[in-house]
């Protein structure tokens, strides 16, 4: 198989792994809301009661029964990795500010803020409703061991109480809560948590940021499944079956909620924002169960680093997305550690990608020289594949006979130029989805990228080229160029005709287009990719006689002269014969 051909096909693969990552809806919704002009707001009570409504119950407020001892405040925690503000009305968590990152627009990230986000909690108890964000608690901060606890406590006028408490550890990402209460005399039906979030605007890429921003979540049955990212519709699911977790995931960052006891009857809705400040707006609202009075579970507030997830819950590493199946286990097991074990001993990240590509390239080498020597022979034997060819233009099935002859007598595999390829393929499209979404790259500068994870910019143009952007990104120019020269040193190892002679300056071309806006870490590590191949197939030209090649293949042919023919080559031949003496005997019934 022609080189050029594999080179081919594998941009081909590139490319609808690009259209069906970014332009294909992922599923189906379950319910659409086509009404464009509805807007999202965190205050709206109708929004703030869409899930109550469903519930068709009849309930009044309670919320006047309370006693209050304080007047509404915030109160601030931290640890090494965040900031916490908890308001003593709700007592729920308004703001958190991610310590070791910053936004493109400040030089802190706030995750979520008073501005964006609401979090509430609802009691169901027979006829009566408690609304927590109605209600001013009483509040304490104390010390325990290595951890910060925030507690909040009201008691109403006849001795019912609610306890919330907040555990912080000294590092990390995740917060306990319990919930309890205490001396209620009446049965407590449920417990709902209502979550609406406008996903504030962190990242370069706006349109890249909004397109992967939606709700993940994974169900008792270990099925990860998310509300469809790409569409600029409303998009809401009710779900029934019990989730271990909700995810509202964004580019980077992720604000979960873990559950111990699994999260009941879910409702789910993203709505696409036209305001730039926000991403997207999430409305999550669920069932908490209540056991022995009290209900247990996490929020996560943080990166989406693939080693931070996986230890947090089944399936929470799912936040990171690493491609498909068999990618996302390349991903996982092999590129991830490699990336791992160089970040703990080089400290910059383009260096980093260098030697990945390096040591990818040792790996295969043998492939490549002895794919290179493949490409020699069949350079060797062109001149007798093309007389082949010209001597039965009319009939391509013998000529593929014959030529197939000619491979077994020469002793040349065709398909070993195929090898390299075999073993290059998982890596290119695992690093298509890895890079892109390491957040380890995010805001790390090389060169003249100011930030590995999102397009570089040399020029800025007053005008945006459809298909193409509103910039011009060095490195994929540089990607493009060192794919051409890759495509011409091979080319000059072998006679290509036809389509694929176009076509191997085409693909190239394309990818100009495809690749500006996209991380300039994975343009960069494709650039250093055809660089070290060009590299290589320079050396092995240098390396590779062909007079001592020739006298390989007539060597073979002397050999397998008078070698017995193959039961298999027998049949062939037969079938030849049978097949051509068809065809003369249906020109004699036609004549």
């Amino acid at each position: 198989m022609e080189n050029n051909k594999l080179i081919g096909y594998l941009l081909i693969v590139l490319l609808l792994i690009t259209y069906y990552t970014y332009f294909v809806p992922d599923y189906e919704p379950d319910q659409t809301n086509n009404s464009e002009n509805e807007e999202f707001d965190t205050n709206n009570p109708e929004v703030d009661d869409v899930f109550i409504t469903e519930q068709k119950k009849s309930v009044d407020k309670t919320n006047d029964n309370f006693i209050y001892n304080e007047n509404q405040k915030d109160i601030i925690v931290e640890n090494e990795n965040i900031i916490l503000t908890f308001s003593n009305k709700g007592a729920y968590i308004k703001k958190v500010i991610l310590k070791d990152h910053s936004s493109i627009k400040t030089n802190q990230l706030d995750l979520i803020n008073d501005n964006s986000s609401i979090i509430n909690y609802k009691l169901f108890q027979k006829n009566n409703l408690i609304d927590f964000n109605e209600l001013i608690f009483s509040s304490k901060i104390e010390k325990k061991e290595d951890s910060t606890i925030v507690s909040f406590y009201i008691e109403s006028k006849n001795g019912e109480k609610i306890y919330l408490k907040y555990k912080l550890p000294f590092k990390g990402y995740v917060i306990e809560n319990k919930i309890t209460f205490s001396n209620y005399k009446t049965e407590l039906d449920k417990l709902n948590l209502f979550w609406s979030n406008n996903v504030i605007h962190h990242e370069k890429n706006y349109e890249y940021e909004k397109s992967v921003t939606t709700i993940n979540y994974y169900d008792i049955n270990n099925q990860y499944d998310y509300l469809t990212a790409s569409s600029k519709e409303i998009i809401e699911k009710n779900l029934t079956i019990p989730l271990k977790w909700i995810s509202t995931k964004q580019q980077y960052f992720s604000s979960a909620i873990i559950s111990k006891n699994n999260f009941n009857n879910s409702f789910l809705k993203t709505i696409y924002n036209s305001d730039t400040s926000y991403v997207k707006s999430s409305i999550i609202e669920t069932e908490i169960p209540i056991n022995n009075n009290s209900s247990d579970f996490l929020f996560y507030f943080g990166p989406n680093k693939l080693e931070i997830l996986k230890s947090i819950s089944d399936g929470f590493d799912k936040n990171v997305y690493l491609g498909w199946w068999g990618v996302s286990s390349f991903n996982k097991y092999i590129i991830v550690p490699i990336f791992n074990l160089l970040e703990e001993i080089v400290g910059n990240y383009g260096i980093i990608i260098f030697i990945m590509v390096i040591l990818i390239r040792v790996i295969i080498t043998p492939f490549t020289y002895k794919s290179h020597i493949s490409m020699a022979k069949m350079k060797i034997l062109n001149p007798e594949i093309n007389n082949i060819k010209e001597k039965h233009s009319g009939d391509m099935k013998k000529s593929q006979v014959e030529i197939m002859q000619l491979y077994q007598k020469t002793g040349v595999n065709p398909l070993s130029g195929c090898l390299p390829l075999l073993f290059q393929l998982p890596i290119l499209i695992s690093v298509f989805y890895f890079l892109p979404n390491a957040v380890e790259l995010r805001q790390k500068s090389f060169l003249w990228a100011e930030d590995l994870s999102s397009y570089d910019s040399i020029l800025n143009l007053p005008f945006s080229i459809p298909l193409y952007g509103d910039h011009v990104s060095l490195f994929t120019l540089l990607m493009t160029v060192s794919t051409l020269l890759m495509n011409s040193a091979n080319s000059q190892m072998q006679t290509i005709q036809g389509p694929m002679k176009t076509m191997q300056y085409i693909f190239p071309f394309m990818f100009l287009f495809i690749f500006n806006s996209f991380s300039s870490g994975l343009t960069y590590y494709y650039f250093l990719s055809n660089l070290v191949s060009y590299g290589q197939i320079y050396l092995f030209r240098r390396f590779v006689d062909e007079e001592k090649i020739k006298k390989e293949l007539d060597f073979n042919r002397k050999q397998n002269l008078n070698k017995k023919k193959s039961s298999f080559k027998l049949r062939l031949e037969e079938a030849m014969k049978a097949n051509q003496e068809a065809k003369k005997n249906n020109k004699k019934n036609n004549s």
